[in-house]
């Protein structure tokens, strides 16, 4: 892997205050980070809860130094509820940044069961709401987005996750992942949202029950294809996987498939080719090796049978890995990044390094990378998050400092140069 010195400091940049959760690289070069922090601590006697959290976007320069333009000296804070996280940020054409919002009011358990509600001061059911947010490529709140800069959906107990996208038009789709807990199991269910441009949230008619769908399965991925086509994936407690074709207009589910990759396999991402198909990237762990499996799906969102073997591709990856980020090359070869964790003997003080590996266009691992499509890297305290490309084919490499998970983690961006053998 080399290190492109003249990034950041001696190729590195190096921050503290705020775990990534998501980035996005502007045209110009420069990245944004959003993640969250803690504000203020639970009470002293609690049985869990939601403490409260600010929401964090910052902004680095091409060459890796702290975008002073933006916000408060590089940074913008801010809350919706007072107990935030955000979810996905992206970039309309305008420069508008739009962040997705998991907001929440800070609340307290009190007692342990999935069936007790967390309640706020007031001693009522904490509110929560999933949300978009607007800013300025200034990095101030854009009051002409929806509500004085906030779009809000309707108010849900079970949001989990949100997965955001900007169609052509600038429109936006925002796919919520809603989870109920019992004291038997967990339910999965999902909803996509249309919102305009500007933050207005569309009211959709509800698809007939008669159509084909697969709503019982959390919302993993979204992607909206060149030629409009809105593609979700997930994965469903009865069925695994299920990749579902979305109508542009309605939202409504108008094809579904389950891949059978062998094993059960989570969904990670859905990534765009150059024919406008996809690829389904998923991982399986089970007592050994972990196994990298992919999907590949034509324009028509087909499965490519010719793909790997009987249309699957699949690359044997160390124990303990968790995917961080995946790309689909200009070649239509994908190359993803991952963490694997090691920990000593008391199962604590874990050790991470990197494992990347690539597969060819079509679905074999590609050899010269690695070794058979794998490398690994040393371990180290350093954790890989996320990896981003640039308009000049280097990668920056987003890092945590250990477990880190609150206003003491420290994060950091390396840029690197190549795209064969990072």
């Amino acid at each position: 892997m080399k290190v492109d010195a003249s990034y950041g400091t001696d190729g590195s940049a190096k921050f503290n205050g705020l775990v990534p959760v998501a980035v996005a690289m502007q045209p110009d070069g420069k990245l944004l980070i959003t993640g969250s922090r803690r504000t203020a601590p639970l009470p002293a006697v609690n049985s869990g809860g939601q403490p409260a959290r600010e929401v964090v976007v910052r902004r680095l320069t091409a060459n890796g130094a702290t975008d002073t333009s933006f916000g408060n000296n590089g940074e913008v804070s801010f809350t919706v509820k007072g107990s935030d996280a955000p979810a996905d940020i992206k970039l309309q054409k305008n420069g508008r940044i739009v962040v997705a919002v998991l907001a929440g009011e800070p609340c307290v358990f009190k007692a342990y069961s999935p069936n007790v509600p967390c309640v706020n001061a007031a001693g009522t059911v904490a509110l929560r709401s999933s949300n978009l947010v607007a800013l300025t490529a200034t990095g101030q709140l854009d009051r002409t987005f929806g509500q004085n800069g906030v779009a809000e959906k309707a108010t849900d107990q079970s949001s989990s996750q949100l997965s955001l996208a900007v169609a052509s038009d600038d429109s936006l789709l925002l796919l919520e992942s809603n989870v109920t807990t019992t004291l038997l199991a967990q339910y999965f269910a999902n909803r996509l949202d249309r919102v305009t441009a500007d933050g207005i949230v569309e009211n959709l008619a509800t698809q007939p029950s008669s159509q084909k769908s697969c709503d019982d399965r959390n919302g993993t991925a979204l992607l909206i294809q060149n030629s409009g086509r809105i593609v979700t994936g997930g994965n469903s407690r009865s069925t695994g996987l299920c990749i579902t074709e979305h109508d542009p207009k309605t939202a409504w589910q108008t094809k579904v498939a389950w891949p059978k990759f062998n094993g059960s396999y989570r969904l990670s991402s859905l990534k765009s080719t150059s024919d406008d198909g996809f690829v389904a990237v998923g991982i399986n762990c089970g007592s050994g090796d972990c196994q990298l499996g992919m999907a590949r799906y034509q324009a028509n969102a087909e499965q490519q049978t010719s793909y790997g073997k009987e249309g699957f591709a699949y690359l044997s990856i160390p124990q303990g890995t968790t995917i961080a980020s995946t790309l689909v090359l200009s070649d239509d070869s994908v190359i993803v990044l991952a963490n694997r964790a090691e920990y000593d003997a008391t199962g604590t003080s874990p050790k991470f390094g990197a494992v990347w590996a690539r597969i060819s266009p079509q679905g074999e691992p590609v050899k010269d990378f690695g070794t058979q499509g794998v490398l690994t890297t040393p371990l180290s305290t350093l954790r890989p998050t996320h990896f981003v490309p640039d308009s000049q084919g280097r990668w920056l490499i987003l890092s945590l400092e250990g477990q880190a998970n609150d206003s003491n983690a420290t994060f950091l961006v390396q840029r690197v140069v190549g795209h064969s053998k990072p």
